[in-house]
């Protein structure tokens, strides 16, 4: 919830509703009033109450009080999808202005969102500032969003929800807001080049953002899912406040939505939870084709953050301390945007190795140090056949889900990931066998079209280690893997050493041994500082 200093006179109802005798139930004097450029939020200790502001702006018209009964409804029908307990519904205010009464009896004055109110100090970016957010937590986030996604309606075929033209009208709109910024227009070319980027990365996107709508993966999201807008609550960090004003903004796609989060992690200096919650998304959606418009929507996101500092500017007295913080929050978005259009190399990392070898461990050790995703063979495998990571298949060696033919859709599948996190930027780690030559050779030609560095991490440790993990893991039954002993025993057959072109790329690990991870990450890191040379 952005927060502005409230001064002035306030309109007569908004003075009743700090009484305290306005209330159904008992209050914690005094009241305290937040405003928001759109918004009054009454905080009466228990519960807040959200009163919109009677205006019409560029982008959200809140002018009848029809369309404001209307409104809060939808904002309490959309924020209850992900904090139902949060949202509470919506209170009539009635009686005489000077006097109101919240769910009171009479002709509706006024309509006011119902919530339960929350610490200030558990909003997701004053947990930031205070250091108190840990990895797993955002990772739990990226789950949540993910799950959000899942439920949410698709847009309506024959709407231009999600289109690409309404994509650019969106991204265009933010540029002539800002432009209304003095301080915004004397900085020489600043906004002409990131304009000029943002055309160019929406040119190369523009059949993706058409496919992915056309695929369903435009739907009624959030719209608003930055810092600001997320709140442990109960212990958990929880979504509010998501758009309710304009349609347009929320059915967008979920990459999109997304978007906000990790842009504003990023843009804040937290690029491990920017990870952490990233990937939580992808594995749990599966929507790894979406990195590839992640530098897009990542930039969209900044300019929109931009423009929300540049009206905060317009509207403060000038010259004034508020009006230059404002412009200097403005500008910093559009810095961070400007080096997030710059060309970046992303690394591809392959695992190899045995059943057993210590793959998944190592990937999952390295994974966030080297600020790179991961995907896991076993877990897509799964879900190519509708299957959950810890759901067994029942499959028969070499059969079911592990035949050839469905070996090749993995490694298919395994391949559309990493084309498209290395098309958004993104360093890559593929966790999955790669014991034939031909598989191996595809990832490197891939990393080779995309101008990233490419590395086989090749995963061993002594047969009865292997063996012993196998027989551990097949025990709890907590693993995506199903691979058992009888298919090690059949693996080296499978086994194709590596050529002399593989050989340049291939880092050995021993995961048997004290400090394997560490070990790997700093050869890792080494290859590509000599590689970067």
């Amino acid at each position: 919830m952005t927060v502005a200093a409230t001064s002035g006179a306030q309109p007569a109802l908004i003075a009743g509703l700090l009484r305290a005798a306005a209330y159904p139930h008992s209050v914690a004097e005094p009241i305290r009033l937040v405003e928001t450029h759109v918004s009054w939020v009454l905080l009466t200790g228990e519960f807040a109450y959200k009163v919109k502001k009677p205006l019409r702006l560029s982008f959200l018209d809140y002018s009848t009080l029809d369309r404001r009964r209307a409104l809060c409804e939808e904002e309490v029908r959309l924020n209850q999808r992900h904090a139902s307990d949060l949202y509470l519904g919506v209170s009539v205010i009635a009686g005489p202005a000077e006097a109101p009464r919240v769910d009171g009896t009479g002709a509706p004055l006024e309509y006011a969102v119902r919530m339960r109110q929350f610490d200030s100090g558990d909003e997701l970016g004053a947990l930031l500032a205070a250091a108190a957010v840990t990895t797993a937590e955002m990772a739990r986030l990226g789950v949540d969003i993910a799950g959000l996604h899942e439920g949410a309606a698709p847009a309506p075929p024959d709407g231009g929800y999600g289109t690409p033209a309404t994509v650019r009208r969106v991204t265009l709109d933010n540029f002539a807001e800002l432009r209304r910024l003095p301080e915004c227009v004397t900085e020489p070319g600043t906004l002409e080049r990131l304009q000029t980027g943002m055309n160019a990365e929406f040119e190369r996107r523009q059949p993706l953002m058409l496919g992915r709508r056309d695929a369903g993966r435009v739907r009624e999201c959030h719209g608003d899912l930055h810092c600001g807008n997320v709140v442990r609550w109960h212990g958990r960090l929880t979504p509010f406040d998501g758009i309710e004003f304009d349609p347009a903004l929320r059915f967008i796609d979920v990459v999109n939505d997304v978007a906000f989060l990790t842009m504003d992690l990023a843009e804040r200096g937290r690029p491990d939870l920017r990870h952490a919650a990233l990937q939580a998304w992808c594995e749990s959606s599966g929507d790894f084709a979406g990195l590839a418009l992640l530098p897009y929507y990542e930039c969209y996101r900044a300019l929109v953050r931009a423009k929300v500092a540049a009206l905060g500017a317009l509207q403060a007295p000038m010259p004034s301390a508020q009006r230059d913080a404002a412009v200097a929050t403005c500008r910093r978005y559009l810095d961070w945007a400007g080096r997030r259009l710059a060309p970046r190399r992303p690394v591809l990392v392959l695992t190899c190795g045995l059943s057993g070898s210590g793959k998944s461990w190592l990937a999952r050790a390295i994974a966030p140090p080297l600020g790179a995703l991961h995907v896991r063979s076993d877990v897509e495998r799964k879900r190519l056949a509708g299957l959950a990571p810890d759901e067994d298949s029942r499959s028969e060696p070499d059969g079911g889900i592990y035949t050839l033919e469905f070996n090749a859709r993995t490694y298919e599948r395994l391949e559309h990931c990493a084309a498209a996190a290395l098309a958004g930027g993104e360093s890559l780690i593929v966790d999955a066998a790669f014991l034939r030559r031909g598989e191996r050779r595809r990832f490197l030609d891939l990393a080779t079209a995309a101008n990233a560095h490419a590395v086989i991490l090749h995963c061993r440790a002594p047969e009865a280690v292997l063996r012993q993990r196998l027989a551990s893991r097949s025990a709890a039954r907590s693993d995506a893997s199903e691979a058992g002993i009888d298919v090690l025993a059949r693996q080296p057959s499978y086994w194709e050493g590596f050529d002399e072109l593989e050989l340049a790329h291939v880092l050995e690990v021993d995961t048997s041994a004290a400090g394997a991870a560490e070990d790997a990450l700093a050869g890792l890191r080494a290859r590509l500082t000599q590689l970067a040379d």
